[in-house]
This record gives C-alpha cells, structure tokens and sequence, in this order.
C-alpha cells in the first residue's frame, strides 16, 4: 500500500468507538458485551489502537475540587467595590452641561 492510501485508511470511521468510550474501555468502565467488541475492533483498527496507546501516556482523571469559602472580609470589600462601580457607572451618564442657561 502506497502512503497516500495508508494515510487515507489511518483515521476514525463510523464503525471506530468514541475517545469517551476508548477512555471507559481503558478504565474498565464499560459492559462486556462492548468490551469485547473493542477489543476485536482494536485488532483490525491501527487508529483506534493509536489512540487508545495516546490515552494511556495521558492522565485524563479529573481531579475534584471543592469551592472555598469566601472570606467574609474579601466578600464585604467585593460588595462595596461593586457598589461603587455600579454609582460611578450612573454618574458617568450624566452629562454636564457648564454653557448659559436659555431661560
């Protein structure tokens, strides 16, 4: 094969599974009915057992994070900061006027 066709032939098709499910399949979070036919797949699919190598060498674990508590002194000065914008913001739409009055 030519490596114009090989590059051609080295790509995901219909029949590939998902990279969600290539991670589920390496983490041993699928059925056995489709881990077999991963499995099967991974044999004939030079792209998929690529990929499948490329998620091994990544760690895709998502790490938990809590949110934090906001101090209540930083929260306080946020409020106030706030405020003020927001009345800086009312105050910049007026507009001045220092001509003569017509009257």
């Amino acid at each position: 094969m030519n490596t114009v066709a090989a590059a051609q032939t080295f790509c995901k098709t219909t029949r590939c599974p998902s990279s969600e499910m290539l991670v589920r399949y390496r983490r041993h979070a699928v059925a056995i009915a489709d881990r077999n036919t991963i499995r099967k797949h991974l044999v004939d699919c030079d792209f998929c057992s690529a990929e499948l190598e490329l998620l091994k060498r990544h760690n895709h674990e998502v790490e938990e994070s809590g949110l934090a508590e906001m101090p209540s002194q930083l929260r306080r000065l946020a409020e106030s900061l706030f405020v003020k914008n927001r009345t800086l913001s009312r105050i910049s739409n007026v507009v001045v006027y220092s001509g003569p009055l017509s009257h």
